[in-house]
């Protein structure tokens, strides 16, 4: 397995029609241009989606890779995890957008609180992860005194 990274993740609100190409008012399907675009439900489409860049090609990657979004939304008290599986034979792309769409996003459009990606082999295994700064207690600093 080639040794992959998550390079970079950020997050947006995107409306339905960011997703709508010329392609689709001619009859088409969804041209996702050079991104895979997963989601917790298929329509509607706008919602909070993470925009995880990574090291190598998704096609590269064996098959059953998937990604896991854990995320603390300001109107739960604990974290949501969902999971997003990669299609089984996935462009060639290093962008993939996993979307909290319909009941799943936050809302009124609120940013998270935290969230964490973790992106895990078929066995499960973690091959790497990223999260926001809020998302992990930082450690205390036993260095530091208290003293004046």
């Amino acid at each position: 397995m080639p040794s992959v990274e998550i390079d970079s993740v950020v997050s947006y609100y995107k409306p339905e029609q960011a997703f709508k190409r010329i392609g689709e008012y001619l009859g088409g399907e969804e041209q996702t241009g050079r991104k895979i675009i997963l989601r917790t439900q298929t329509s509607p489409r706008k919602g909070l989606y993470f925009v995880v860049r990574i090291t190598e090609f998704a096609d590269e990657l064996p098959a059953g890779c998937f990604f896991e979004v854990d995320l603390l939304r300001p109107d739960k008290k604990r974290p949501v995890t969902k999971r997003f599986d990669l299609p089984a034979n996935p462009k060639s792309h290093r962008e993939i957008w996993l979307g909290f769409t319909g009941d799943d996003q936050p809302a009124n459009d609120e940013p998270p609180v935290a969230w964490r990606v973790r992106m895990l082999g078929p066995d499960g295994q973690e091959l790497s992860s990223y999260q926001s700064f809020l998302w992990s207690k930082p450690a205390d600093d036993e260095s530091a005194s208290t003293e004046q």
